[in-house]
């Protein structure tokens, strides 16, 4: 948890350069359209919790989302965020379990062990948020599907770790519901509009299929997001209050 808050605290400081940058590029390529107040592109970053229903002896562990958003302003309370998630990690500690494979010896090798596993997905959603008037808090809902990219196990043994694949072990997509909350950061950060969000998923599929683990496995997690919108010099400027522009 301590690596992944300081890889968050690394990126809030050192993204809003960057994201200036990644602004003025695809403005340069596709036009000023890529970065107003009503369409831009966000880098998106978030450390879920995750936890799996019906698992014995299951542990939650951090896993991690990043990928990136196009952020759409209807009026000013509704908004828009189709995501993209190139890598969403769901992970989870498995205490008092056995590997299973078609090779008894491996098998004897590591039974009643301790495994990490890790489950990598695309996922894709739609935000759709309402930021209350006079206020810098947004509330957001949106269903989201996901993509199995791959699924690995790392056993403890007394041989060393043993990695399996566990690719057939889980349903290729999991669909479930994100509630949102965010907030706003509108003058903050030379007005590059960070948005600080805690975030909730739950699964309404089965992760897990009855080879691996028994009765439905509805994947959950809570997580701590960060929005980095790439956004022009003159939106970071409208952005900022005019206290900050004229002090």
């Amino acid at each position: 948890m301590k690596k992944h808050f300081y890889i968050m605290a690394f990126l809030i400081l050192v993204t809003p350069q960057l994201a200036n940058a990644q602004a003025a590029i695809l403005a340069l390529i596709f036009g000023d359209k890529v970065a107003t107040e009503n369409f831009n592109l966000s880098m998106e970053i978030g450390f879920p919790i995750n936890h799996f229903s019906n698992v014995d002896d299951l542990k939650r562990r951090n896993g991690i989302n990043f990928g990136i958003a196009g952020n759409i302003k209807f009026s000013e309370n509704w908004y828009l965020s189709p995501t993209v998630y190139f890598m969403s990690r769901r992970s989870v500690k498995l205490e008092n379990t056995s590997l299973n494979t078609n090779d008894s010896y491996i098998n004897s090798l590591y039974a009643n062990t301790t495994a990490q596993m890790k489950i990598n997905y695309t996922d894709i959603h739609a935000l759709v948020t309402y930021q209350l008037s006079d206020s810098n808090f947004r509330f957001g809902l949106s269903p989201q599907v996901s993509f199995l990219s791959k699924a690995r196990a790392t056993y403890e043994g007394a041989e060393g770790d043993f990695t399996q694949n566990i690719d057939d072990f889980v349903n290729k997509t999991d669909f479930g519901l994100i509630a949102n909350v965010g907030y706003f950061l509108r003058s903050g950060h030379q007005g590059k509009g960070i948005i600080f969000n805690v975030r909730y998923y739950h699964g309404f599929t089965d992760v897990l299929k009855d080879n691996f683990a028994s009765g439905t496995n509805n994947s959950s997690y809570f997580a701590v997001h960060v929005s980095l919108p790439f956004i022009t010099e003159e939106l970071a400027a409208k952005n900022k209050k005019p206290s900050e522009i004229n002090p």
